[in-house]
């Protein structure tokens, strides 16, 4: 693998509510001249460095370095041939290794040029180089979401998990000109992203998770080295993948003891780039199994391909997250002395794992008197992971009690939950204060969710409310997604129910009723 960071180089950037990048601006050209007189005979000489070298994902503080004899390029062309004068076949993953360690290194390999009527050689290339004799446009690549590093402070991991795209570069064979051949000189680009956690805190860390909406890592895939280079910072097109995972952890091999001071403990970690959306989660073990847990809001524009993102990570202020009985993850928040969860229930089960009807028929849900659910437009692909499911209060009736049901019904909330009386709604409208700010320091801040103004939003609770729309009673309609966000409580009165909502034109949280048979939001309460 190539050298290992040193980031001692890096200035620092400590970042408290939101992922932002540092961006360096630091290019080199450093071609290699080729003495010798060149033929259609004679082996073609390659040279590689990295095209933006103070974003690289190995650097020796704000200098890339290939190692000699231990970094490996696969090249491809058409053009260039496997034998002297033209001769023998194309050029399909030729394996060139480094010839010498420094910024910019010639790579030694077997490769012609060709003859005939082909004078222009385009050649294309990757690294690392992986056996086998793939199409140029179905390279493996993969990014694991299991990761490991040796220590606090060491990278040596990262250059493993790096991947480069070279730039497309065509070359002119000498053949066709008679004159000394220009190398073929090789600029690679990165796929992924780095994240720098600087963590404060007391105790001992063994481990680091991160978690969003969208892709992080895969297991397996494919890309086509072919494409064009994209624009700075926008992610190349994967051909393909697979085993796509929304979370990586990063485990420590030696344990660290944190410290009140950021930059005493770092922890690196490779992903997709990309743009998540709402809140991501940083989790934080000191063993490995058991997590607590961070919500910040998704880094607005996305994590760009190529930068590293330093995030700062108070370790005190971490709290415990609970799984449904489905396996989805959620944060948790305390206001004042009661813990709620951070995001909305997308549970698709009670929790003794009994199913809850999906509804999606219209006819049928406007008939219900029983429990269901289902998801903004029948289409979970697109809300699931954002605003959860929409239940009915049937579903909620089956928690009728505030902590145990007291009709024999099953609960949708986890274990050691349930859902919140309307008397504990109010408990934490008056823990904030009451009057007409309670809903702003409720809502999730910014108008990717919330419809422009999102008036008031401060989300100085991190309670992070969203609008999440409903079903109407009828089953014909969905409405208000991105305008109204709504909440059940517990506690009825005849056809109706009390619900909570809060509104994109207003920072008041609304206390009414709803008829049971609409589809709203349920925020669980810990018991």
């Amino acid at each position: 693998m190539k050298k290992i960071i040193n980031y001692s180089g890096i200035p620092g950037l400590i970042l408290i509510s939101a992922l932002f990048f540092l961006t360096f601006s630091c290019n080199k050209d450093a071609v290699q001249d080729n003495p010798n007189a060149d033929n259609s005979s004679q082996l073609i000489k390659v040279s590689g460095e990295d095209a933006n070298a103070a974003t690289k994902t190995t650097l020796s503080g704000l200098v890339t370095y290939w190692v000699v004899t231990t970094d490996k390029v696969g090249i491809y062309s058409t053009q260039a041939r496997t034998a002297t004068a033209g001769g023998g076949s194309s050029i399909v993953n030729a394996e060139f290794t480094a010839a010498s360690s420094g910024t910019s290194s010639n790579f030694t390999g077997t490769m012609y040029w060709g003859t005939g009527t082909a004078t222009d050689h385009t050649f294309y290339a990757y690294y690392p180089w992986v056996s086998g004799t793939a199409s140029s446009t179905v390279v493996p690549v993969a990014l694991p979401s299991a990761q490991t590093q040796s220590a606090a402070g060491s990278n040596a991991h990262v250059g493993a998990l790096d991947f480069m795209v070279a730039t497309p570069v065509t070359v002119t064979s000498p053949a066709s000109t008679n004159a000394i051949a220009n190398e073929v000189h090789l600029k690679y680009n990165h796929l992924f992203t780095v994240l720098e956690f600087q963590i404060k805190g007391s105790g001992t860390l063994k481990a680091v998770k991160f978690s969003g909406s969208n892709t992080l890592a895969f297991s397996g895939g494919t890309i086509d080295i072919t494409q064009a280079k994209p624009a700075t910072g926008v992610g190349y097109t994967f051909a393909s993948q697979t085993g796509t995972s929304t979370q990586v952890v990063v485990t420590l091999t030696t344990p660290a003891t944190l410290t009140s001071t950021n930059a005493d403990t770092k922890v690196y970690m490779v992903i997709n780039p990309g743009t998540q959306t709402g809140n991501c989660l940083i989790g934080i073990s000191s063993d490995g199994a058991t997590w607590k847990y961070i919500s910040k809001t998704a880094l607005s524009g996305g994590f760009l391909r190529g930068n590293k993102y330093v995030v700062s990570v108070d370790a005190a202020t971490a709290t415990e997250t609970v799984d449904d009985v489905d396996g989805n993850t959620y944060s948790t928040v305390m206001i004042g002395t009661q813990v709620w969860m951070g995001s909305n229930l997308k549970t698709t089960k009670y929790n003794d794992g009994s199913e809850i009807p999906n509804v999606t028929d219209n006819t049928a849900w406007g008939a219900l008197s029983t429990g269901a659910y289902c998801w903004y437009n029948n289409d979970a692909g697109t809300y699931k992971a954002i605003y959860g499911a929409l239940y009915n209060w049937y579903t909620v009736d089956n928690n009728a009690s505030s902590k145990v049901a007291s009709n024999g019904g099953k609960s949708i909330c986890p274990t050691g939950w349930h859902i919140p009386t309307d008397s504990e709604w109010s408990t934490l409208s008056d823990y904030l204060g009451g009057g007409s700010a309670v809903g702003g320091k409720l809502k999730e801040t910014g108008t990717t969710h919330w419809t422009s103004p999102n008036t008031g939003a401060t989300n100085e609770t991190v309670f992070t409310a969203l609008p999440g729309g409903l079903r109407y009673y009828d089953g014909l309609s969905f409405q208000n997604i991105g305008s109204s966000g709504y909440c059940w409580s517990s506690s009825p009165t005849t056809v109706f129910a009390h619900y909570r909502s809060m509104e994109y034109n207003s920072s008041s949280i609304i206390d009414s009723y709803l008829n049971k048979k609409f589809g709203i939001s349920v925020r669980c309460l810990k018991d």
